[in-house]
């Protein structure tokens, strides 16, 4: 199946790319939306769509010290992988 439709913060690089989706694909997405509930921060946000799927298709992320502080390095480990 593919998809060509989705919020530019939690699609995976396969639905920019109108690639097939599956478990890989929703995986990101609930990576993404983990990241975002332990952190308040989304990890692809770009000053706009385009630049935020960019940062999607580079897989453009990091884990600030300032975000990450509070976090467990099981859930950074988590988030990770």
């Amino acid at each position: 199946m593919r998809i060509t439709y989705g919020t530019p913060d939690f699609c995976a690089p396969e639905v920019v790319q109108n690639d097939t989706v599956g478990c890989p694909t929703d995986m990101w997405s609930f990576g993404v939306i983990t990241f975002l509930l332990l952190t308040g921060v989304s990890p692809f946000r770009g000053n706009n769509d385009g630049e935020t799927v960019k940062n999607v298709m580079e897989a453009d992320w990091t884990f600030s010290e300032d975000d990450w502080s509070f976090v467990s390095d099981d859930a950074l480990d988590f988030v990770d992988r």
